[in-house]
């Protein structure tokens, strides 16, 4: 399974889509889950999970064994780089825990 976490932007979005034209098994997250609902991808597993908020996070991580962590927070303001930090810990120890 692969996690494509922040698929509702440019790059994930593509990524999606070349992963489910490889046959790949994917599981698509975002924080908005209607956004990934409006791609209307064939295949794709959808999940909400955000960074942010550790405890949507192991749902998302459950089974998987490639993640592509494709997540900024540039529209933040000035203090992205702090809350980029925090995500990325977040992301990071989950991915661990789920192994």
């Amino acid at each position: 399974m692969n996690l494509v976490f922040g698929a509702s932007g440019y790059v994930g979005t593509n990524l999606v889509e070349r992963l489910l034209q490889e046959h790949q098994t994917v599981r698509a997250a975002a924080r908005n889950l209607k956004v990934l609902e409006a791609r209307e991808w064939v295949g794709a597993e959808l999940v909400q999970a955000d960074a942010l908020a550790p405890e949507t996070l192991p749902a998302a991580l459950a089974g998987v064994e490639v993640a592509y962590y494709l997540v900024h927070s540039m529209a933040a303001g000035r203090d992205f780089g702090q809350i980029d930090l925090q995500a990325a810990h977040n992301f990071a120890t989950a991915a661990a825990a789920a192994g």
